[in-house]
């Protein structure tokens, strides 16, 4: 099971997931209380998850399971990277780059599934604010689901 806080722990334009010592069979699992659908959370932005794999008996055996290096997500690396990321049914979707992709891993290996990736133009260039910004927002009426971002306007 991978565990993901609001802010994950993030170095030098590379995401770095945390996972407790599992078999990898149990990591793929997707048990409900592992999603993290919204921005803070929930609706609510309680900004918690109840999730009981790591206490303070295992904490120091803590890990580094996978790393996702964003450095070539648009015409120069991302110095700050400050991606919110969202899981929904063992996908992890975040920005990245100084283009702000849109990018989809396998929340357990890390893995590229896919990317969407925008040329904003001189527009995008000169936008006041550059980089990965805070996220997506995820939607779903029970049938269709959606992964939404936003970017600069094309000029």
């Amino acid at each position: 099971m991978t565990v993901f806080s609001r802010r994950s722990a993030l170095l030098s334009g590379m995401a770095a997931f945390v996972v407790s010592h599992m078999p990898a069979w149990a990591q793929r699992q997707n048990p409900p209380d592992t999603e993290w659908r919204n921005y803070a959370g929930d609706l609510a932005n309680t900004r918690y998850a109840p999730l009981e794999q790591i206490n303070a008996a295992n904490f120091n055996d803590l890990e580094v399971a996978w790393r996702f290096k964003t450095d070539n997500l648009g015409p120069h690396p991302e110095y700050i990277y400050e991606g919110t990321p969202l899981v929904i049914k063992g996908r992890l979707y975040v920005t990245a780059g100084s283009r702000r992709d849109a990018v989809c891993l396998d929340a357990a290996t890390g893995e590229l599934k896919w990317i969407h990736s925008l040329d904003e133009g001189e527009r995008g260039r000169n936008a006041p604010r550059q980089y990965s910004g805070h996220g997506l927002a995820y939607w779903s009426d029970g049938k269709e689901h959606r992964i939404l971002y936003v970017t600069q306007a094309i000029s």
